[in-house]
Parts: C-alpha cells; structure tokens; sequence
C-alpha cells in the first residue's frame, strides 16, 4: 500500500468532515443545531477538531514524517470508537449514545435532530436509530482511512527493520 493512497483517503476524509460540518445541505448534513447551541465561535472550534487532524496526518503521511505518523492513530480510533457508538451500536443493538439516559432526552434529541434526514438504510428490527447517509458515509470513509493507515505504518515498519537487517 503507497503513503500516497492513505493521503488521498486521509485528504477526502478531512474534506468530507470539514464540508459535513460547514455547508447546509436540506435533509443530508446535521450540524446546523450545533451552531445555534454553541454559538460561532465554540461551533468554528468543534469544526477545527472534527476536520483538521485528518488534514494533518494527509502531510504527515505525505512527507514520511515517521515519528509523527503514529500521532494520528490515536486519533483516527478514537473517531472510528464515537462513530460507532453513536451510530452503528444503536443501530443494531439498540444501545448506545441514544440509550445512555432512562428518561429518553438523548433518543428526543435524535428524533428532533436526526430522524428527518436522508438515510440509505432500512430500519433495523423496529429500531428508532438509523444512521443518516452523512454518517454512513462518513463511517465507511473512516473505516477505509483507519485500515490504510495502519497498512502504511505496518509497512514503514517492516521496510524499516528490512534495512536495518541489511546493514
């Protein structure tokens, strides 16, 4: 696997996030709440640590930056782990994120914030939670990103330990 596939991957991602989060798309994007309950500047900021790391690791990624690759992995899990919970643990177990409360605020929340916009999935055993088409995609390019990513530093490694053998 090439850095420059995992950059490409690490590019669309911070691409995908950064306009999710910035452009209002009618029943697709979900964010335009989060502006009016944190106010611009808080929201700018939220937008800045969704996106930018990904920006980040495609030039690290890019100029071989070795020591500060692994900086990214963390990262990138953690963002896979809130996906997930947010979305796909709900989803199919009828757990998570939604479910954390008894008294049902968070699945209230979802059903005014969430439940109207474009989903590509169907309904999961009469599950409220169904992930939209923005966080399907989002999960999906995640995913993607987070296996070439680990592909490209376990292979800088073994390069890195083939050299060192040759010597």
């Amino acid at each position: 696997m090439s850095l420059s596939t995992v950059c490409i991957f690490q590019f669309i991602l911070f691409l995908y996030e950064y306009l999710a989060w910035q452009l209002e798309i009618k029943n697709y994007t979900t964010h335009s709440h989060h502006r009016e309950l944190f106010g611009a500047n808080k929201y700018f900021l939220i937008v800045q640590i969704n996106s930018l790391p990904h920006l980040a690791a495609a030039y690290v990624y890019y100029h071989r930056m070795k020591w500060a690759m692994l900086f990214y992995i963390p990262y990138l899990i953690i963002f896979t782990i809130g996906q997930t919970f947010t979305w796909w643990v709900p989803y199919f177990f009828r757990k998570g994120l939604w479910y954390i409360d008894d008294n049902g605020e968070k699945l209230a929340q979802y059903k005014q914030y969430h439940s109207h916009h474009h989903r590509i999935l169907p309904q999961f055993n009469n599950h409220e939670i169904i992930p939209d088409t923005e966080h399907t995609i989002l999960f999906i390019l995640t995913w993607i990103t987070l296996i070439l990513t680990i592909q490209s530093i376990i292979s800088v490694s073994k390069r890195k330990n083939s050299k060192t053998k040759l010597k």
